[in-house]
């Protein structure tokens, strides 16, 4: 059944690619990448839109966005470090330039990118690009082991429907594993309890507000959406002992508003040694992931808790580091 809302995303396509030869072959090239993209997991990618491109996210990176005329892509910068003559191709190349704005690079998985004005009597840019490109989405695939939750939260289905009418191709559809109502994002009414439990007993002092929130309505949802997050796993180590595993929050419940409290990227599932420690400020992370410890923490404690500088957390997204930054910042000793 087509989706009602099919018109509407041609309609932007069009506003993008008026040109209808054109128009097909960057949405072939599009199709190209998403297969490539869905070969390594239909619950590693979505499509999004807007009025001013048409986007490819793979784990936490945009990968393709069709803009006006042209095509923005990421290329992964080892390969093309490795293939110099290729690389000079593309330099040469009047269908590409290097895009040296804001989105020049990625450095959680380094790419280079770029802009590809392609053409239909192209017949040696694109076969270079592609290489570098799939290089890149093999890469973010590798890294992330699923599509960003908040990505996830907003599918467009009409983008596929659209896809496969205008090629006439089959379109992959992305598989999450969960329903709308049970993505992990979905906390509205978390916050709103929240807000309607200091509403309702406004005689209790704001410490034992905060305490009984977070016990009764914070900590549980918190808990269990780290859960998911992690595959009932720990940050750190990997141990499955989940009864034993700690909800730790990056930055403070008390320091943080009712979204960054319920927030997943806000936590951690840690293993109960490395979950005081976390919390004391004997160990912090950088924005790689890497373990940081304090120089106040003893050697003989460091090896009585299994505290090594070979630690570090399992997965990073980009929505992680803003509270990473704040706990080296403000806990870390």
């Amino acid at each position: 059944m087509t989706h009602p809302d099919i018109d509407k995303v041609k309609d932007i396509v069009i506003s993008l690619l008026p040109d209808e030869k054109h128009r097909v072959i960057c949405l072939s090239l599009f199709l190209q990448a998403l297969n490539k993209a869905n070969s390594y997991g239909n619950n590693k990618w979505g499509v999004h839109y807007r009025s001013d491109g048409i986007r490819l996210l793979v784990g936490s990176l945009i990968v393709f966005t069709i803009h006006k005329n042209g095509i923005w892509l990421a290329l992964d910068k080892q390969l093309l470090d490795g293939e110099k003559d290729k690389r000079n191709s593309l330099d040469k190349s009047e269908l590409w330039q290097w895009d040296d704005g804001e989105w020049s690079e990625y450095k959680a998985v380094p790419s280079m990118n770029g802009y590809y004005f392609p053409s239909s009597r192209d017949l040696e840019t694109w076969p270079i690009i592609r290489d570098f490109h799939f290089e890149f989405i093999r890469k973010v695939a590798n890294k992330y082991e699923w599509l960003n939750f908040k990505s996830q939260s907003k599918p467009v289905p009409e983008l596929l429907d659209y896809l496969n009418n205008e090629l006439g191709q089959s379109v992959p559809s992305p598989n999450y594993g969960n329903t709308p109502e049970d993505n992990i994002f979905s906390d509205s009414n978390a916050i709103q309890d929240i807000e309607e439990f200091k509403i309702a007993h406004k005689e209790l002092t704001e410490t034992v507000h905060e305490a009984i929130v977070q016990s009764r309505i914070g900590q549980g949802i918190f808990r269990d959406n780290l859960k998911k997050y992690w595959g009932e796993k720990c940050a750190i180590t990997g141990c499955e002992l989940v009864k034993t595993l700690k909800a730790s929050h990056i930055k403070p419940w008390r320091s943080s508003n009712n979204i960054e409290r319920l927030d997943v990227y806000n936590g951690l599932l840690l293993i109960p040694n490395l979950d005081s420690a976390f919390d004391y400020g004997y160990i912090s992370f950088d924005n790689e992931g890497k373990i940081i410890i304090s120089s106040s923490l003893k050697e003989n404690d460091k090896i009585k808790l299994g505290i090594n500088s070979e630690l570090r957390i399992r997965k990073i997204e980009e929505d992680h580091t803003k509270y990473l930054e704040y706990h080296r910042q403000n806990i870390f000793k």
